[in-house]
């Protein structure tokens, strides 16, 4: 009587004498689950796995890197720094995943053959093979292209033809953004040498009408300051301008531009025909006609010089970008032939079922020992729930 009151107060030692009572029919449960899932696991194909790696290109930006990469070393000087956020250029792992590199290596291995895609559907064969296919950005700096087949020559295959295709995809989309750049800086220089060209015809007209011809240094010099800020805040237009094609309006190294030049704008001194006040002070205002005419274009000649000359060195590294053939990609390792399966883990499998099956036997043996305990302690109540769960037989 006293063993069976400490058995019944203590719920984890009876618990184990019920489960030891019942070894037998636990020891079969798992046994059972195990054999079928070894069975199961024994139908299953091997999967091999083979990966690829390569290094994204070090030191070696474009265009618009050397506008953005100097854009934090302008915001500092400004003393705006930290609007904006890093950019990043093409993403390989976004071009890895893209629906063009999957519709490419489907048709390249015929897929929906190899995934046995009864309907021959797209969608279920891209489906299938982002399944079969990881990449990820290691530690070390190499991005890590993995792929899983039933074919272990396939599998190297595939993983070695996503690297061949993401190197001509990275090279065309930096082509079209080299193109679309040097088109956009020669629209901005041509324009800017050419209303350059008219100025100096009519300046010169002005000098020969009007027998002036200097001015005096401190004002000159003055005008050649002031000019200085004018092609800065030029040229950062023209840097927004490109940030905006290539980036879009919302992106953080856009909004950082931006407010650069809103920040440059409202240093810059004098703008406008009829502001020379604020270049010139008093002495401005008491010019005669034709002294403030030959200031104002002398002024827009030092602006449109300085312009031009900041961006001719851009307008001449657009044209090489444009024309250099870019290998962006430096290939690390080659896909191998693969030498065992990587998947399924057959021991895993057997081992996962055999016990998840032996909890549930085992929460089985407790919960009918457990109502069993209940219909002896608690008779009456028992029975009274027996007959409200059950069912009524004929009409009443």
């Amino acid at each position: 009587m006293s063993e069976t009151t400490s058995s019944d107060s203590r719920p984890f030692v009876r618990s184990v004498f019920v489960l030891l009572r019942h070894w037998k029919f636990l020891a079969a449960a798992f046994l059972t689950a195990a054999v079928v899932a070894l069975v199961y696991a024994l139908t299953l194909p091997n999967w091999y796995r083979s990966d690829a790696s390569f290094l994204p290109p070090q030191g070696n930006s474009g265009l618009l890197e050397r506008v953005t990469g100097g854009l934090s070393s302008t915001l500092k000087s400004f003393g705006i720094a930290g609007l904006g956020g890093e950019g990043e250029g093409y993403s390989y792992i976004a071009i890895l995943e893209s629906r063009r590199m999957g519709e490419t290596l489907v048709k390249e291995f015929d897929l929906t053959k190899v995934y046995d895609i009864s309907d021959g559907s797209m969608e279920k064969t891209l489906k299938a093979l982002d399944e079969n296919s990881e990449f990820s950005y290691e530690e070390d700096g190499r991005v890590v292209i993995s792929v899983w087949d039933t074919d272990p020559k396939r599998a190297a295959a595939i993983a070695d033809a996503y690297f061949t295709h993401l190197n001509e995809i990275s090279t065309e989309l930096n082509s079209n953004e080299a193109r679309d750049n040097r088109a956009f800086v020669e629209l901005q220089y041509f324009g800017i040498r050419d209303s350059l060209y008219k100025l100096e015809n009519q300046f010169a007209a002005f000098q020969k009408r009007t027998k002036i011809f200097s001015l005096e240094e401190q004002t000159k010099a003055t005008i050649s300051a002031a000019g200085e800020l004018y092609a800065q805040l030029g040229l950062q237009k023209v840097k927004l301008g490109m940030l905006e094609r290539n980036l879009g309006p919302d992106d953080a190294e856009v909004r950082a531009q931006r407010a650069l030049v809103q920040e440059l704008s409202r240093q810059v001194p004098g703008l406008g025909d009829n502001e020379l006040t604020g270049l010139l002070g008093q002495k401005g205002t008491d010019l005669p006609e034709e002294g403030l005419t030959y200031l104002r274009l002398y002024r827009d000649i030092e602006i449109l010089s300085k312009l031009q000359a900041f961006l001719l060195p851009m307008y001449q590294q657009s044209i090489i970008e444009e024309q250099k053939k870019m290998h962006v990609l430096v290939p690390l390792d080659p896909a191998p032939l693969p030498e065992r399966k990587d998947r399924p883990k057959r021991s895993i499998i057997v081992l996962a079922a055999g016990f998840s099956v032996l909890a549930i036997a085992m929460a089985f043996v407790l919960l009918r020992e457990r109502f069993r305990f209940y219909a002896q302690a608690y008779p009456n109540e028992w029975a009274s729930v027996r007959r409200n769960m059950g069912f009524k037989r004929g009409a009443e």
